[in-house]
């Protein structure tokens, strides 16, 4: 039963591009329902303070804030005083009249602080009110000022805080989703990209976590805060790598260019040599690290967003989403670059935005390399259908296969009045199970002197006969037109319903004919490899019969040479015009073979004749071995035989009389003794169009073979290569 490859989803792009659309609206109502912004805010004012003179190694730094509190208590609670957590190794704020508050820091969480804390909460003393001033105190590298700061009632901080840990599940739980994905896609695929992806999803969970703060509060893996600063920029470092991978992955699903490959490979090289240093934590290397990061992020950011556009110029699967979500995410972190240095305004969502496209791209790129699972199963799909296309030939050629040798082994003891039905029926029996049809019939009028009727299933015998009779103008006419063709007809005994049959002719001789009929239920009708099968096997059976009625015919005449066995003069020659007429009635070509022993004359005056007798005999035989079902050997004379190859062009033939003439030369001839070898000389000619007898064939053969002597004996020459 023939199996359709399975056809992708039509829109299946607009439709996917709609569900990601809608996954960023989500994220876009998740980010609008959240309370990221107090309700009741204090203006506040920031103003960095110069070193410290306390502070030689420059890793302390100040800032004044200076804002007024109202008075009157508020049921939000007490004041206090928020800030993005930014990298620090710890902050501290202080007043002039020797208030301190806790000290915390990015690399190890307060007690206080909660699960997934978004920033830095101070909360101020009570009854505070008026013009206050505190001085924000940060050790380690940092930024020179930290911001926003906002001061606000602990309630609305709180509510805040409890925003933030809502969309960082959100981001955290849809990363480990997709790494779970992408796991599942490499145990189903058996493909290593999927491995790759999960990799990288790991990477961009950990960097996410290392720049919220959250990796270095969750057990097991607080160890990471002892690189601090410099293990969050062997963290981007890692990402960087691992992204445009992931990019080249697949931008590039075949062969990359030799000279971009090269490219990636040293940026690859250079990354991996950058996060080593970071790993050595080493403080003088804290500065350039971080430029040497930024620009590496740079660079590589520009780099993906080149093979990005490359894929969207030759229409790869979400190539334009993918770009569309990485500018997104670049934007968002330049944003957050030029708002920590007072070029943008600043907010505490734009911390977590850039975030959102990081988790979309992921998925967006998971989702266009699962396409590749979609093309192994179109290239399985591709290869089960050949391989079913080459069983089908193979079942085919075998069932053509054992119809030969049935007819050959059964037709030769039969008497010539059984052949013809004999023949037919083994074609019916080797037919039906490469064809399946609900009937067949072969009717055959004059067919050498008698008329045939076999029918498959037998009980449709009567109602066959009938309708033959009715059709039996039609059938004659179109048995003798030579063409196959299907045309529908009504089923058997005038049931209801439609059905198909198919007619191919059977190469009778005039004036006889004969049809074979197939015929299949509905309106389906059979393929043009049945009809080709059907054929064949047609053909395959009239040549057997044909040669099993000619054998008789020979054995009856007594014309076969009795020396060599082949066929005399007389017999070779009624076959070669048999040939020639058949083959300008149908078009076929025809070819024809001298073979000429070299230097036979020296084998009988050397040896006597009957060494050369017994050279004939093996020669023969050899030659024999050496032709096709459908060739003819005959004896022409002397040391010359003729072969005659219908339906076999020049280039065929040469090839049959290369293995004809091997196959002497192979001959080891023993002979009282004595042991010698022979060869032959061949030529070769084919029938022109127009030739309806064989004696120019004939002559341009001879030709051919002389030709074959001059050029040294022992090879085959062809004309009209050589004669025009």
């Amino acid at each position: 039963m023939p199996m359709n490859s399975t056809r992708a989803m039509r829109g299946h792009a607009w439709a996917l591009a709609g569900c990601l659309v809608a996954l960023l609206g989500l994220f876009a109502a998740l980010l609008a329902s959240t309370q990221l912004r107090p309700g009741e805010l204090v203006p506040v004012a920031v103003t960095p303070l110069a070193g410290a003179a306390d502070d030689p190694g420059g890793d302390v730094s100040r800032t004044r804030l200076r804002f007024v509190l109202p008075a009157g208590s508020a049921d939000g609670g007490r004041w206090a005083v928020w800030m993005p957590r930014d990298p620090a190794a710890s902050l501290q704020l202080h007043d002039s009249r020797g208030w301190s508050s806790e000290v915390l820091g990015f690399f190890a969480w307060g007690r206080d602080e909660g699960v997934l804390p978004t920033g830095y909460g101070f909360v101020l003393p009570a009854g505070l009110e008026g013009p206050v001033e505190l001085t924000l105190e940060v050790h380690g590298p940092s930024r020179a000022v930290i911001s926003p700061v906002l001061v606000a009632r602990t309630a609305d901080i709180r509510r805040m805080e409890r925003s933030g840990v809502a969309l960082a599940g959100a981001v955290y739980g849809g990363l480990l989703v997709l790494a779970a994905l992408a796991l599942a896609l490499a145990y189903a695929s058996r493909d290593r990209v999927f491995l790759a992806l999960f990799g990288f999803i790991v990477v961009l969970f950990l960097l996410l976590l290392g720049l919220n703060g959250h990796l270095y509060g969750l057990p097991g893996l607080r160890v990471f805060g002892h690189w601090g600063v410099q293990g969050l920029l062997t963290l981007v470092l890692g990402y960087t790598g691992s992204w445009l991978w992931m990019v080249r992955i697949y931008a590039f699903p075949g062969a990359m260019p030799a000279r971009f490959a090269g490219l990636l490979r040293g940026g690859a090289m250079l990354l991996v040599v950058l996060m080593l240093l970071c790993l050595l934590n080493l403080p003088v290397l804290a500065a350039p690290l971080r430029m040497l990061t930024t620009l590496a992020w740079g660079v590589g950011g520009l780099a993906g967003v080149a093979m990005l556009v490359d894929a969207v110029r030759r229409r790869m699967s979400l190539a334009w989403l993918l770009l569309s979500v990485c500018l997104l995410g670049l934007v968002s972190s330049a944003w957050i670059e030029l708002a920590d240095s007072r070029l943008l305004p600043d907010a505490p969502v734009l911390h977590l935005v850039y975030q959102g496209p990081a988790v979309i791209f992921a998925l967006t790129l998971g989702m266009a390399l699962v396409g590749r699972i979609a093309d192994y199963r179109d290239q399985r799909d591709r290869d089960r259908l050949a391989r079913m296309e080459t069983e089908r030939r193979m079942r085919w050629e075998a069932g053509r296969a054992d119809l030969s040798t049935a007819l050959q082994m059964r037709l030769g003891g039969l008497e010539a009045t059984d052949i013809p039905s004999h023949g037919l029926r083994l074609m019916i029996d080797h037919l039906l199970p490469l064809v399946p049809s609900d009937a067949c019939i072969v009717a055959a009028h004059g067919f050498h002197g008698r008329d045939h009727l076999l029918v498959e299933p037998p009980g449709i015998l009567h109602a066959v006969g009938s309708e033959l009779e009715r059709r039996g103008l039609n059938l004659r006419r179109q048995a003798t037109g030579g063409l196959a063709l299907q045309q529908p007809v009504g089923t058997m005994a005038g049931a209801p319903g439609v059905a198909v049959e198919a007619l191919l002719p059977l190469p009778a001789r005039a004036p006889g004919w004969g049809v074979l009929l197939l015929r299949r239920a509905g309106g389906e009708g059979f393929s043009d490899d049945e009809m080709s099968i059907a054929g064949e096997l047609l053909r395959v059976t009239h040549l057997h019969i044909e040669q099993a009625m000619a054998a008789i015919r020979l054995r009856r005449s007594a014309e076969m040479d009795a020396l060599t066995g082949s066929m005399n003069r007389r017999t070779i020659d009624s076959w070669i015009e048999r040939a020639f007429i058949e083959g300008a009635r149908d078009g076929h070509p025809i070819s024809v073979l001298f073979v000429d022993l070299d230097h036979f004359k020296s084998v009988n005056d050397r040896f006597g004749h009957a060494c050369g007798d017994d050279c004939l005999r093996h020669v023969a035989q050899a030659l024999r071995g050496a032709l096709p079902e459908d060739g003819m050997l005959g004896r022409y004379g002397g040391e010359e035989f003729v072969v005659v190859l219908p339906g076999l062009d020049g280039a065929a033939a040469r090839v049959i009389g290369e293995r004809m003439r091997a196959a002497v030369e192979n001959l080891e001839v023993r002979h009282d003794g004595l042991r010698f070898g022979l060869t032959v000389s061949i030529g070769i000619a084919t029938r022109h169009a127009g030739e309806r007898t064989p004696a120019e064939t004939i002559a341009r053969a001879d030709k051919a073979l002389y030709a074959a002597k001059r050029q040294g004996r022992n090879c085959v020459q062809a004309a009209p290569a050589i004669f025009s």
